[in-house]
């Protein structure tokens, strides 16, 4: 079945080629390309950690951390699949010995990384599963964990008809560690060995952020504000037809709208202009900022700073952007996509509000069992919401209380985690 994979994912990889050398990027677009075919130089390490994109990687920085601290003669390799991922991973885990794009999944590409690493340890964060690559680790005698795992009910459904496989497949990996019983359930019924699985909690429990850096610009909006974080296709015109209505009762309201991937910042665009609305790129404040201090210096008046609305088209902002505003809307959520991290406004005690559909993120229930969230599913209930909120500013404290409580009350999966790479690394 591995050879048949193989074979599979070699083709695939060949076909993808010409989009791979077309792909635009940032100024690593050569490093990417090589990195992603396993054509790079790859030297010995101690621990491998692989994180996907940018939610993975935040997830799993205080681990990193932690894990650099606990064990600082090891070296540790890390690697993203995405761009994003990648820049997010040189600004918060800069301690690493390398960070690198992980290879393709086909033996022509992962066996080179897989010899030259050679790692005692290979750790996949949330349940990515690589049969080449873990085929390659094995034959160089490395221990596989997985960190964070989860399993959605989607991704369930699909290895259930490929048991035959995965069984053989999570026979690669020395222990499982997984977010919920749900999750560890799961993986156990597609054929993870019952004695190498655990429950660990989640890693976004632990999440710390740091709000000093930089961000004039939103310290001199001096107005409510609402953040509609992680969009997608979709949704910024749900969110736009509510902020209409919510600004006729509460007109100071400011409203920041962050696309969840970058390549959707001019779509987000494009429609804002459609609606002849007053926005202003996030990225283009600080130009225009200096072209007003200019025309003021001049005696000429200055341009007009005052916008109803910023995109954010800024990569590694949106966390701090967190600690500053007045209510969240977490995107992902009034679509099918499964919705996105609700931990970063409960850590910062923000009170949140989120659609139907957050199947990656089953503790969304409790948050609104505990009333630390409120779901809404169209643009009415969002004017609903957070027009009582904007107006109940004692309910809207209580809740970000509480959803920081629960943040507070459910950390400690990192240290579950180092526990486990202790016993691996044999290290009292």
């Amino acid at each position: 079945m591995l050879l048949f994979y193989n074979l599979l994912s070699a083709i695939a990889v060949l076909l993808y080629l010409p989009v791979l050398v077309m792909k635009k990027g940032p100024e690593d677009r050569i490093r990417f390309i090589r990195e992603r075919l396993g054509a790079s130089h790859y030297s010995k390490t101690d621990i491998w950690v692989h994180a996907v994109s940018v939610g993975e990687v935040i997830a799993c920085v205080p681990f990193l951390k932690m894990l650099k601290k606990e064990f600082p003669d090891k070296s540790i390799v890390f690697s993203t699949t995405t761009y994003t991922g990648q820049k997010i991973a040189h600004e918060r885990f800069p301690e690493a010995c390398r960070i690198m794009y992980i290879p393709c999944d086909t033996w022509l590409c992962v066996n080179r990384a897989a010899n030259g690493l050679r790692p005692e340890i290979f750790i996949t964060i949330e349940t990515e599963l690589w049969p080449a690559l873990f085929s390659a680790l094995k034959k160089n005698a490395s221990r596989i964990i997985i960190l964070n795992g989860r399993i959605s009910n989607k991704s369930f459904k699909g290895y259930r008809r490929l048991s035959f496989f995965m069984k053989k497949l999570l026979a690669y990996v020395d222990f499982l560690y997984m977010q919920g019983e749900a999750d560890a359930e799961k993986i156990e019924a597609i054929g993870a060995d019952k004695n190498r699985v655990r429950v660990m909690g989640n890693f976004k429990y632990d999440i710390s952020f740091d709000a000093s850096g930089a961000l004039d610009w939103l310290e001199n909006i001096n107005s409510r504000i609402l953040l509609a974080a992680s969009t997608h296709k979709g949704e910024e015109e749900i969110i736009l037809n509510a902020y209409d209505s919510i600004k006729q009762t509460c007109p100071d309201l400011k409203l920041i709208i962050a696309p969840r991937h970058p390549e959707r910042f001019k779509e987000a665009e494009e429609i804002l202009k459609k609606r002849n609305l007053n926005f202003i790129r996030r990225s283009m404040i600080n130009k225009l900022s200096a072209i007003s201090d200019q025309q003021s210096a001049k005696g000429m008046q200055p341009l007009n700073g005052d916008f109803d609305i910023i995109l954010l088209d800024t990569i590694g902002e949106l966390s701090r952007v967190f600690s500053k505003i007045t209510i969240a809307f977490v995107g992902g959520s009034l679509v099918p996509v499964g919705g996105h991290n609700i931990l970063e406004p409960a850590y910062w005690a923000k009170p949140m509000i989120f659609g139907p559909y957050m199947d990656n993120f089953p503790m969304a229930k409790e948050f609104l069992d505990q009333a630390a969230a409120v779901k809404v599913n169209d643009a009415h209930e969002i004017v609903m919401a957070v027009t009582d909120l904007l107006n109940n500013s004692e309910k809207a404290g209580r809740m970000g209380l509480k959803a920081k409580a629960m943040v507070e009350k459910n950390a400690g999966a990192v240290k579950k985690a180092i526990e486990l790479v202790r016993g691996f690394l044999g290290t009292a």
